[in-house]
């Protein structure tokens, strides 16, 4: 687990700690089809600007963003690891958004992390249908940790 060096004292306070993150990940990795090999994720911390920079380069929105997930090249790894991709999380904006929803920023944290390590397995939501099969998955492992479905919650707002 990184922090960019450009990313302010204040931007990192709320940063849950590495047994929680870890337990989301390991949460989400696990419904995975691994072939018995370990599953490797970069997990990095950027701020703002470095997220939007990201952000407009690879998805073409000029806005910093809670989360961007970027999947390893598919390919046969020999060894007992797997690299699976990178997380890249933006503590400044997943604050401001656990606040204006009301949600604990812990449960946001962590479904954020289990959201981005679903893309890294190659679950996606751009239709409907895939959209409605990730939502369940989410929900349900959030659950596990006894977090609250956070697709209930927005439909509530």
């Amino acid at each position: 687990m990184q922090l960019s060096p450009e990313l302010r004292a204040a931007e990192r306070a709320g940063i849950p700690s590495r047994r929680l993150l870890r337990a989301a990940l390991a949460l989400a990795l696990t419904d995975s089809d691994a072939d018995g090999q370990r599953l490797e994720v970069s997990l990095q911390f950027l701020s703002s600007a470095e997220i939007a920079a990201l952000n407009e380069q690879f998805r073409q929105r000029p806005q910093p963003t809670n989360c961007l997930s970027f999947p390893a090249p598919t390919q046969i790894w020999p060894g007992r690891s797997r690299p699976l991709g990178d997380i890249l999380l933006c503590p400044a904006v997943i604050s401001r958004e656990a606040e204006e929803q009301g949600k604990p920023l812990r449960d946001h944290y962590r479904h954020l992390l289990i959201h981005s390590a679903l893309h890294l397995l190659g679950y996606d939501h751009q239709e409907e249908q895939e959209a409605s099969r990730m939502e369940a998955l989410e929900t349900r492992l959030l659950a596990q940790l006894g977090v609250a479905d956070p697709y209930r919650m927005q439909a509530n707002e």
